[in-house]
């Protein structure tokens, strides 16, 4: 799998924006209608993100991004 970003400034706008989207989908769910499918894609959506963010920590402890 390739990198998303090749600077350190762009994959903080990347995280923001999945951020961005994880909170819109958060948002979006309604107590009615939600079900444990849901529940899945958002525990889904965190766990591809939580892998991102660790691939950037490991890109800029091991200095394999630009500023």
């Amino acid at each position: 799998m390739g990198r998303a970003t090749q600077s350190k400034s762009d994959q903080v706008i990347y995280l923001k924006n999945r951020f961005k989207l994880l909170s819109q989908v958060v948002s979006a769910l309604d107590a009615e209608t939600a079900d444990r499918e849901d529940l899945e894609n958002v525990l889904a959506m965190m766990g591809n993100l939580e892998v991102k963010i660790r691939r950037f920590r490991d890109d800029w402890k091991d200095g394999l991004i630009k500023k």
